[in-house]
């Protein structure tokens, strides 16, 4: 099967549904106000990392991407470096270089809903409500995080899958490897679609090499390499089991650490690879595969030790698909108002209320919505039958 065909059924002709220009114009200007007055809020992060880290590049200007003072990667330092040459306060500065991911994430997300037509939204209006997603709204201009940027190269890794496009989803998943390690969550899905339908060997070797190509930059500046390669090995420390995520280990506080942590990982590994099962059983389909990405960037996160409370952004944007699915449509609403939750306690300080162990039975009970959708025996997005009676 070649790479560059798309699959069968996505690119037939079905009417989408209409969104007025003018209304796009109106809520895309409303989208960028309501990001503008988040600007003067200084979160914790900003305040330890982000705000150090960008005077660093005022003190010291492009020679500062050689330094060691950054546990992120060299894509979105380079953007920081771009962003500390404007003659803007620092903490502006910051939150214009995330703005950036968010203008990508709406583009992404209408090009992948143009393609998926059974999510039955204009792509505009799929852009829009991307935008006004509370987490997504939240995440760079109040925080001052950057995941809409990994997420927007995600979201055009799974638009290149449902093309048939096996290179172009490899190559779009490096490019969101090199901005965030989250990117993983994802790997799964991209491997099993590229198994089962035989794409190119030589795609992950390209991939692997274009992450590197994006990565040791700084090794010109005079960063070693074990430093360069390290930034995300400096991300998985840590003494505790969850970092105010809404997922299982919320319920176990005083776990152990060490223990909790292969535990986690063996559950997770063990889902994943009874997902893996259920797909590889059904007919392969742009729905199939809608589901399958969608199940793997919930449930890691769901699952996985020593996740931060951002880490479902993903699950929440392309949760967008499912708004035309039977059965699914609770699902979207269920990420946007956990996410607002989570981020909610995180703004106030506590992490580790009851509400968040709520937010992860909601959570759970999204991940096991999918789950029976991928693995059932009817595709969610298409009409059932009218029954007649006599």
């Amino acid at each position: 099967m070649g790479e560059s065909k798309s699959i069968q059924g996505v690119e037939r002709r079905q009417p989408l549904r209409r969104f007025p220009v003018s209304l796009t114009w109106i809520f895309g200007a409303i989208a960028l106000l309501a990001r503008l007055s988040m600007f003067p809020y200084v979160s914790e992060d900003a305040t330890f990392f982000l705000l150090p880290w960008m005077q660093e590049f005022r003190d010291h200007g492009a020679l500062a991407l050689g330094g060691e003072f950054s546990n992120y990667n060299f894509p979105y330092l380079l953007l920081m470096y771009l962003a500390s040459l404007l003659p803007l306060e620092p903490l502006y500065a910051i939150k214009l270089a995330s703005l950036v991911g968010d203008l990508a994430l709406a583009l992404s997300i209408g090009a992948l809903v143009r393609q998926f037509r059974p999510a039955k939204l204009a792509p505009s209006a799929a852009a829009l409500i991307a935008l006004f997603l509370p987490t997504v709204l939240m995440n760079a201009a109040m925080w001052g995080q950057c995941d809409s940027l990994y997420t927007s190269f995600l979201v055009l890794s799974l638009r290149s899958l449902l093309r048939n496009d096996g290179r172009g989803a490899w190559l779009f998943w490096a490019v969101a490897l090199s901005f965030k390690l989250q990117s993983v969550f994802f790997l799964p899905a991209l491997v099993l679609v590229s198994l089962r339908n035989r794409y190119s060997v030589s795609s992950p070797a390209i991939a692997a090499a274009l992450w590197l190509v994006l990565s040791l930059p700084p090794m010109v500046l005079g960063r070693s390499f074990a430093s360069t390669i390290g930034v995300y090995v400096q991300q998985t420390q840590g003494n505790r089991l969850v970092f105010g995520a809404a997922n299982v280990f919320v319920w176990f506080p005083e776990a152990d650490p060490a223990q909790g942590r292969w535990w986690g990982i063996l559950s997770c590994g063990l889902v994943v690879a009874l997902v893996g099962i259920g797909y590889w059983r059904r007919e392969d389909s742009p729905e199939q595969r809608v589901l399958l990405v969608i199940s793997m960037v919930a449930v890691c996160p769901l699952l996985l030790p020593q996740m931060h409370d951002r880490y479902f952004f993903a699950a929440e944007v392309m949760s967008l698909l499912l708004v035309g699915a039977r059965g699914l449509r609770v699902v979207p609403l269920l990420f946007a108002g956990n996410g607002l939750l989570v981020y909610l306690l995180y703004f106030a300080g506590n992490r580790y209320a009851l509400p968040l162990m709520i937010a992860s039975v909601v959570q759970c009970f999204a991940a096991f919505l999918l789950l029976r959708a991928l693995t059932g025996g009817s595709n969610p997005w298409k009409r059932a039958p009218a029954t007649v009676n006599p």
